[in-house]
């Protein structure tokens, strides 16, 4: 079994360490360097550039975004994980832009935090159950507000309920159970949505539900 090599940066000595110690007593995880700066977790990084990153927004030497791209001329491929205090829709649709791999609150499980750090180690995109409710309000709050409606026109009806499931979080088995339909057909409504909306990516298929939330109606 693979190794998953972590650096963690954190402003807060006990939050770094409660970190280190949650993922230090999984087998497959070893935790390559603990840092108060993001400085140092970048120095680390240059010399262990496949290490999984996991970064609080409580760093005080340098914006996240910024680490974000030193990180990537290192690896293009960087797997980041954000942690914050923060449900700002706003930090988190500049993070995933940014090109972070994961976003969780600080009142994540250590359940949680496990499977986020082996999920982006995947190679997948990992939000919080807390991210992706704030997620689902904002698209709920704007669904009410909204009178814009002509980018979802060309959108079906079953297809933005296999959106709202994927921005929840939800892989493309779970939307197949709970909407009665095959993985198949799931990945193919996925395909239809990002051809339509000519985007590339999952990532990019949530960002644009973040930014355009009215496309669930």
């Amino acid at each position: 079994m693979e190794k998953i090599r972590v650096l963690i940066a954190d402003g807060y000595d006990v939050y770094r360490q409660g970190l280190r110690s949650i993922l230090a007593e999984r087998a497959n995880i070893i935790i390559r360097g603990v840092y108060k700066s993001g400085t140092d977790l970048a120095a680390s990084f240059a010399k262990d550039p496949d290490s999984v990153c996991i970064i609080s927004s409580n760093i005080s030497d340098a914006n996240i975004h910024i680490l974000v791209e030193q990180l990537k001329k290192h690896n293009p491929e960087v797997k980041i994980i954000v942690c914050t205090y923060s449900t700002d829709i706003n930090h988190l649709n500049q993070s995933l832009k940014a090109g972070v791999s994961g976003y969780l609150t600080k009142d994540v499980s250590s359940n949680e935090l496990i499977d986020a750090v082996e999920g982006v180690a995947s190679g997948n995109r990992v939000l919080g159950k807390s991210v992706s409710q704030m997620m689902v309000n904002k698209i709920a709050d704007s669904s009410r507000t909204s009178s814009s409606r002509q980018k979802n026109k060309k959108i079906t009806k079953r297809e933005k309920e296999v959106l709202k499931l994927i921005v929840e979080g939800f892989t493309s088995s779970e939307i197949a159970k709970k909407l009665f339909i095959s993985t198949r057909t799931v990945e193919t409504h996925r395909s239809n949505l990002m051809n339509k909306l000519e985007l590339k990516n999952t990532a990019a298929l949530v960002r644009y539900a973040i930014e355009e939330p009215d496309i669930v109606l």
